[in-house]
Parts: structure tokens; sequence; C-alpha cells
């Protein structure tokens, strides 16, 4: 049988089309190269490290509340950094086939790919900075900065307030006129007045060079007759003549009706004072592993049915959960519907991150004229 030759209009018909593929696969590399993914990159890592970090944060957080429940050493692992890099790659092929004078075939494949390799690096949090960040009474200038922010003053209190002048806020105090109950009775009406725009922090002027700044708790002159200043007043044995009130950090009520001496916890003691709203199995209650629930949760405002901060315990890994954490075989966690649990705890890792770094040289914003 004789074969017909090829027509060289064909063939070269062929070949072009094969050189166009070659071309195009062979640009289509080249400007793979050049792509910039740093942008599509951030975009989508940024964020998920941003979320990453702040779960793992708030799991650290509600981890070292829950071993305080069990009388557990805590321990904070620090994030010290992350870094990352990304590899771009390409590759390209062509696929061709031709049988004599048949119709010729070709075929052409592209692919890539991005690989990320993350490095991260952990340091525990230990040492005397670590110890003085813990057990150091809150300063408080940092108590001014948080209710400044817009945080709830009766919250703050209940949290990091040991006392108001004579006022224990101790639950296990049974005495009317010092105990707990009043303590949140002082609490709620300096709420009251913060939520009616009549209360605010300020700080005086420096009388002497070297000296630090003096706080004052001020009320407008509009409340100065209305019920919850006057309850406040009353309580803690001030005067209610609507003058600022002088905070001081100290312990014990001050003798010239002025002052208002406001002892704080450190931040271990918040954390233990947080923990006894930390609900626990039974099963460990039975075996003396944790003292018995006495609360459901820590009780809020008085007459209420408010919880300041409630942790629930499941053997189940629960579905709706703001945070949870995984402890001595159980699952712990703040209800995502808990409203008041989450605001709390979203304080106490404010205050976390506030006693970490340096406030001594930040003041109020508010200041007070000499004499005022």
């Amino acid at each position: 049988m004789n074969q017909t030759a090829e027509p060289a209009a064909s063939r070269c018909a062929r070949w072009h089309a094969c050189g166009t593929w070659l071309v195009a696969i062979v640009l289509v590399v080249m400007t793979s190269a050049c792509v910039q993914i740093g942008p599509q990159v951030l975009s989508t890592g940024r964020p998920l490290y941003n979320i990453a970090v702040q779960e793992t944060e708030s799991q650290q957080l509600l981890l070292n509340i829950v071993r305080q429940r069990y009388n557990d050493p805590i321990l904070f692992l620090d994030l010290t950094s992350i870094s990352s890099t990304y590899t771009w790659e390409a590759s390209a092929g062509l696929l061709g086939n031709s049988i004599g004078a048949g119709p010729d075939s070709y075929g052409g494949a592209l692919g890539g790919r991005v690989s990320e390799s993350p490095f991260i690096t952990y340091a525990p949090n230990t040492g005397k900075k670590f110890v003085q960040q813990m057990l150091t009474p809150l300063d408080l200038r940092t108590v001014t900065l948080i209710v400044q922010a817009g945080w709830s003053i009766e919250r703050v209190l209940l949290i990091v307030g040991e006392s108001i002048n004579h006022l224990r806020n101790n639950p296990a105090a049974t005495d009317p006129e010092s105990g707990y109950l009043k303590f949140q009775e002082v609490a709620d009406s300096l709420r009251t007045l913060q939520k009616n725009g009549d209360l605010s922090l300020g700080v005086g002027s420096v009388k002497k060079k070297g000296d630090k700044p003096e706080l004052s708790l001020l009320v407008a002159a509009d409340a100065v007759n209305s019920a919850p200043y006057l309850s406040f007043c009353k309580s803690i044995s001030v005067s209610c003549d609507g003058r600022p009130l002088l905070l001081r950090q100290a312990i014990g009520t001050s003798s010239d009706g002025e002052t208002m001496s406001l002892a704080t916890r450190s931040l271990n003691s918040a954390m233990y004072f947080l923990a006894q709203g930390v609900e626990v199995p039974q099963a460990d209650v039975t075996d003396r592993v944790a003292g018995p629930n006495t609360n459901s949760g820590l009780l809020g405002k008085p007459g209420s049915d408010e919880r300041l901060f409630r942790v629930n315990s499941s053997a189940e890994e629960p579905e709706r959960a703001a945070v949870k954490v995984h402890y001595r075989n159980t699952w712990f966690f703040i209800e995502d519907n808990d409203a008041d649990s989450k605001t709390t705890f979203a304080l106490v890792s404010m205050l976390v991150m506030l006693q970490s770094g340096d406030t001594s040289k930040v003041t109020p914003l508010i200041t007070l004229p000499a004499g005022g």
C-alpha cells in the first residue's frame, strides 16, 4: 500500500499549533514566576492567625481560672513570635499526538500550589516579673483607665476591689454593715451614677515635683441630692457635699470624710475569686479533688438573677461555647448566650494585658483644676 505524503501546508499548520501551545505554556510559567502572592496571602493568612491567637489566649486564661478552682498551679505560656514563609510553585506540560495524515491532537497541563512553613515560638511566663504581675495589687490608674474606657464600675469593683473604706468584698462576710452585700450596694450605686452620666474619675494637680498625681472621684452637681449618691456616701461614711472624693489605695476608712480608700486585689486573687464561679463535676467534689459547688456561678446585683461569672462543665464537648477548654477529662466552657460571664471574661482579659504592660506613666483623661 502506498502511503500518501503529508502536504507541506498541513505539516506547517500542525507545527504552528504545537508552537502556539509551547509559547503559551512558556508565557504562563514565566508570568507565574512574577506573580505577587504576598497580598493574597496577607488577606487570608493574617485574619486566620489573629483568630487563632485570640482563641488560644482565651483558652489559656480560662484554663488557669479552672486550675485555681482545683488549687492547681497556674502557668501562662507566652506566644513570643509567629513567622511564616510561603512558596509558590508552578508546573506546565505539553501532550501531543500525530498519526500520519490523520488529525493531530495537542493538549497542555498547567499546575501550581502555594506551600506555607510556619515557625511559632513559645516561652513559659515565669520569673520575678511574672510573679510581680500576678501578685501585685492592681494600681488605681489601671482601674481608672478601665472605667474611663467604658467598663462598668460595678463589675470592675466586684472583680478587683478588695475593700472600700470599711466595706469588705468578701462573699463569706456576714456582717450587714461591712459585709459583701453592703459592698455590692455601693458598687451598684456607683454604677447607677455612671449610667446616668453623673460619675467620672479624674487626676488632680501635682503639688510638689516628684509627687504622684492624686486620683479623685467626681459626681455631677445635679446628682448631689440623688438617692444613689446619698446611699453611696452614707455607706462608706464620707461627706455628701458633692466635692471631689480623693481616691487612695489603702485599707480602712479615713477620718477626714473626704477620702475613699480602695484596696485592690492582685490579678491572681481576682482569678481565684472568679474561680469560685466554676462548676466542677460532682465526682470531683465527692472525691474531694475540688471544693463543693456553693453557687450556680458568682452572683451579681443583689435580688436579681444576674450572674457575674459562671463556667459550666460537661463530659461532652459543648456545641455552643464562647470559650472552652478540656482539663481533667472534663470540658469547661462559658456559654455563648451568657452575656454577663462573657463580659466579665473579656474584662479580665483586658486586665491581664494591662498588668503585663507599664501603666505607671499613664494618667486619666480628666484633669482637675488646682484647689478644685
